[in-house]
């Protein structure tokens, strides 16, 4: 009995070591996990904060090289200011890695940094900034030499909770302050106020729907995104890896336009050193004066390293259409010359223009391919819309986006009972920027813009005759805001949808970066612009579009009301001549696997960026991948990669690098 005891006080002593042992460990355990809890939580915020330093400063540069010097950093699918930022993150956090390897990011908050610099961009100047602010304050102002102001002629066609009322403010922000006189931001806080709901709100919506068809396009179509390979190699989270930043074949292509862009800039200084630039151009059509060929006058042949670097990265399919599609163009414009109908004829000769009839039926095609790429996702909305835990579409996103529709609704009914026309311009701007939404995904357009712009189509498709002044003057600014689709919110947004996938970014932190970034962009653009406009003076300025877009939009908008108009059977018919073209290259696209050409290059034919800077670039890029491919295979091509993204990053890096330079010493270059 004794004995037994003894193992009893044995055991239940060896159990308690047990208990205290397994205690110990679990403590260890949940301190560890505290620790790096406390650790991720001081890194998001650490990655958020510099993200919002950096996307104040770039906002900074935007504006005051902008305005003050004509330059474009942020005007593009792939924000040339965002990448230069972000590679200065990049080459610092390599420093900070050596000295202390603690205290440098890790990927995934260079991945947060770059979101936010990426999808903030272009808000301050080339997307919605400028516009936004002008809108406020043009229609009190123009026109100029003595005319009667644009505000005052429309009566109350325009809210007053939309204008600067301050007579005083509107002329200081076009000729400057007087002397003793300050900044009248109390003047500015309700009618930008009353523009930000509406900015705000397209822009959730525009953030909604990429949230919307990420999944389809990502994940089930895999969609290439191209514009999104460089910065992802930056962080080392592409296929390179590591070995991105030691390659020669990276710094090679680096050096190529960063060289050419140089010696552009040294020119302009030194005029006995040899001009060259950014884009080289070979202007083919310039000795082609007399009818017909003359339709073909502005021709040309762009070089533009940037755009080689891209068309390279993508599908052989899409960059075959970008300038198979653009000759075709040509080739239009040549055949109604000989028809009598040429576009290089004075406005006003001919009853029937080319010009409007290519970029019709453009926008007939832009419907067709966007209810081709809504169609598919249909059924996750619906599923999503049910609370279905199955939908492969986030219910939050489909509720986000018929939330901020309603708030857009809304915001037109205050201003005016205006619904009938935002709502009709809503659904035609989402049928353009759907379409080229996808031309940027798949194609990597770094510079995308429409001929075919809401106003006019609505204009055209439906008259005029039944809108009232204030519809005609709701479409028109919002015409003036983001008509042209060159820059919409979609695009970045859908770019940001891949890359948060690719770099495994943590999707709360993300979103938190995402939305403060844009807020924080919008702000300090609102800032900025009206700080160097009541400095300098914005009529001084010749930068779009703070200078000319909403005086010219005004301008249009008195013609409108002077002359209404039914609707026009040549627009239909061009339309829907389009749409059947755009189903056409549809089908054969789809159904037959000899057809090796994408039809998202016909709704971007006859842009202007593609004619004068793309298209050469795009057919080099083309016929250098499809070289590669065929006589090297896919081991060759990946093998030549980083030479590609090289000639992408030296044009970014070195053409932000002039920018800051120029902003820096106050002196511009005219070599690019």
């Amino acid at each position: 009995m004794k004995r037994s005891a003894r193992r009893k006080r044995a055991s239940s002593k060896g159990r308690s070591m047990y208990r205290e042992k397994v205690f110990h460990k679990a403590d260890v355990v949940n301190a560890a996990e505290e620790k790096v809890a406390v650790s991720i939580h001081w890194r998001a915020v650490r990655a958020v904060v510099w993200g919002l330093a950096l996307v104040l400063m770039l906002c900074a540069l935007t504006t005051h090289s902008n305005l003050i010097y004509r330059r474009y950093i942020t005007a593009s699918s792939l924000p040339s200011g965002a990448v230069f930022f972000f590679f200065l993150t990049v080459v610092l956090n390599g420093i900070l890695k050596r000295i202390h390897a603690s205290w440098a990011m890790q990927k995934w908050e260079l991945g947060i940094v770059f979101s936010m610099l990426f999808i903030s961009a272009a808000i301050p100047q080339a997307s919605i900034g400028q516009t936004l602010v002008t809108l406020a304050v043009a229609p009190q102002y123009y026109p100029r030499r003595g005319g009667v102001p644009y505000a005052e002629q429309l009566g109350d066609a325009i809210p007053s909770w939309l204008l600067v009322r301050d007579r005083e403010a509107v002329r200081a922000f076009y000729e400057g302050l007087a002397p003793g006189q300050s900044i009248p931001w109390g003047a500015w806080v309700v009618p930008m106020l009353g523009w930000t709901v509406f900015a705000l709100a397209l822009l959730g919506a525009m953030g909604c729907l990429a949230r919307i068809l990420s999944h389809r396009w990502i994940e089930e179509e895999r969609v290439t995104f191209p514009l999104m390979e460089l910065p992802l190699e930056m962080m080392g989270a592409g296929s390179e890896g590591d070995r991105f930043w030691r390659s020669p074949l990276l710094w090679l292509g680096f050096l190529i336009p960063g060289t050419m862009i140089g010696i552009g800039q040294m020119h302009s200084y030194f005029p006995t050193i040899p001009e060259i630039g950014q884009i080289i151009t070979w202007r083919i059509g310039e000795g082609w004066q007399t009818a017909p060929l003359n339709a073909l006058r502005d021709f040309v042949f762009p070089v533009w390293m940037l755009v080689i670097g891209v068309s390279y990265l993508i599908n052989g399919e899409v960059a075959a259409s970008i300038w198979v599609f653009h000759m075709l163009y040509q080739a239009q414009l040549l055949a109604f010359a000989f028809m009598g109908y040429n576009a290089a004829a004075p406005v006003g000769t001919t009853t029937f223009n080319p010009m409007d009839w290519i970029h019709h039926t453009e926008f007939g095609a832009c419907v067709v391919l966007s209810i081709s790429m809504l169609l598919p996702v249909w059924g996750e909305v619906k599923k999503a819309w049910r609370g279905d835990d199955s939908a492969r579409v986030p219910r939050g996103a489909v509720l986000g986006f018929l939330a901020a529709n309603g708030a857009m609704l809304l915001w037109a009914l205050a201003a005016g009972r205006n619904v009938i026309p935002v709502l009709l311009f809503l659904l035609v701007l989402y049928a353009i920027v759907l379409a080229l939404g996808r031309m940027v995904a798949s194609g990597g357009v770094y510079l995308v813009d429409n001929g075919y712009v809401p106003e006019r189509l609505i204009h055209g498709l439906t008259g005029s005759l039944w809108q009232s002044n204030g519809g005609l003057w709701m479409l028109n600014a919002q015409n003036a805001l983001v008509g042209r689709a060159d820059m919409s919110f979609l695009y970045f947004a859908l770019n940001d949808e891949k890359f948060r996938h690719e770099a495994r970014l943590p999707q709360r932190v993300h979103l938190a970066g995402v939305v403060l970034s844009v807020l924080a962009a919008l702000l300090g653009a609102y800032f900025f612009i009206l700080w160097w406009s009541y400095q300098y003076g914005a009529v001084n300025f010749a930068a779009w579009p703070l200078s000319w877009n909403v005086p010219q939009h005004l301008q249009r908008l008195m013609g409108d009301m002077a002359s209404r108009q039914p609707p026009s059977g040549e627009v239909w018919s061009a339309t829907m001549v389009g749409a059947g073209i755009g189903l056409f290259l549809l089908v054969m696209n789809r159904q037959f696997t000899w057809w090796r050409i994408s039809p998202l290059g016909f709704v971007i034919a006859s842009s202007q960026n593609v004619s004068g800077q793309i298209w050469g670039g795009a057919f080099i890029g083309w016929l250098i991948s499809s070289l590669v491919k065929r006589y090297g295979g896919m081991p060759v091509y990946r093998k030549l990669r980083p030479f590609f993204l090289g000639l992408i990053l030296g044009d970014v890096v070195v053409y932000c690098t002039v920018v800051l330079l120029e902003s820096v010493i106050g002196v511009r270059g005219a070599g690019f």
